[in-house]
């Protein structure tokens, strides 16, 4: 798979899918065309907890998933670990230039191999309002990483998440109210009372009175229909409308 016909065709078919059974046909043709032909979706949750409704769509063998599930390997995988620490693509290779490995980890690692895991990318997905997860693909050769591989296998991962919640959570997502309409203003505001900043602090930042502060967050409420301010914040964060960065 390359940046062109192909890629485009995978994000496309990410918007149309409906199952799981099709998320995970699309990955195995993924993984092929990538030749790195195993891997896993999955969601950074206790996936034997009952009521989790967790993305958890893999490849892997069925005895390496047994181990998985049963030594709880997953509450220790060391790429999970390290997918907390970066953004970026995780060559399996270089996962403890991240985390220091544990005795256990390291186990785990030596054990997968024995799975035709050998080495792959694992890309950290972190949405807000949901739990983190990663896609990985791996294979059973030492992995020659590239530029145009991370890029394509980045992308890959993240349409194919994006598919697996929307199928997953489908009926909360369509449940869900309209996201409400900020102004800018109204963004500032809320950006630096999400870093702490009192309403004073924020109208000497932006040169507006305290009480023109107060009225703008208060319009935000009133628009959300919520009415603390720390849920306000939060909510706008989950929606994507502020980040913790806006007072910087």
């Amino acid at each position: 798979m390359y940046i062109g016909p192909e890629l485009s065709l995978f994000i496309s078919r990410c918007a149309e899918v409906q199952s799981e059974a099709e998320i995970k046909d699309l990955l195995t043709e993924a993984g092929i065309l990538l030749r790195l032909p195993k891997f896993a979706l999955v969601s950074h949750v206790d996936l034997l907890a009952e009521g989790t409704r967790a993305v958890a769509i893999s490849n892997y063998h069925d005895d390496w998933i047994d181990r998985i599930l049963s030594r709880r390997y997953y509450l220790d995988d060391p790429l999970h670990a390290a997918s907390t620490r970066v953004r970026m693509a995780i060559a399996w290779h270089d996962a403890s230039k991240f985390v220091q490995l544990t005795a256990r980890q390291t186990a785990i690692l030596a054990e997968a191999e024995g799975f035709g895991l050998y080495d792959g990318i694992t890309i950290p997905i972190h949405s807000p309002g949901e739990f983190r997860g990663t896609c990985s693909f791996g294979g059973g050769q030492r992995l020659l990483v590239t530029a145009e591989l991370l890029a394509v296998v980045q992308l890959v991962a993240v349409f194919a998440f994006q598919a697996a919640r929307r199928v997953i959570h489908q009926a909360a997502y369509l449940s869900r109210p309209p996201i409400p309409l900020l102004s800018p203003r109204h963004v500032e505001c809320l950006g630096m009372a999400a870093a702490g900043l009192s309403n004073k602090q924020i109208g000497h930042r932006l040169g507006l009175a305290e009480d023109t502060v107060h009225k703008y967050i208060q319009e935000a409420m009133r628009r959300y229909g919520i009415g603390k301010r720390g849920a306000l914040i939060l909510r706008a964060v989950f929606d994507g409308q502020i980040c913790y960065n806006n007072a910087a």
